[in-house]
């Protein structure tokens, strides 16, 4: 009894979501799939860059280290008063 419920619920969802883009779709017209295409795209394209890379042998999936720091990289800038007390 609880799958044919939580199939129903499922069902309802989707058929809820279903709905909801074809409201947007008829108002918004074709900007709004377009919009959202892209942003799929970008974040495919975000995810694929920061994946690691790696090769597949004989003996399974093998990934390799990266070369590059993890994490922001912090820059130190110096104001002209700060490098005039340095150097004078």
């Amino acid at each position: 009894m609880k799958k044919i419920a939580g199939i129903i619920g499922l069902a309802s969802v989707c058929a809820g979501v279903i709905l909801m883009e074809y409201e947007a779709t008829s108002r918004f017209g074709g900007a709004f799939i377009l919009t959202i295409a892209g942003s799929a795209l970008a974040l495919l394209a975000s995810a694929l860059c920061r994946a690691p890379e790696g090769y597949e042998g004989a003996n399974g999936l093998h990934l390799r280290t990266r070369n590059r720091p993890s994490g922001p990289r912090r820059r130190v800038r110096f104001s002209p008063g700060q490098l005039r007390r340095k150097w004078t």
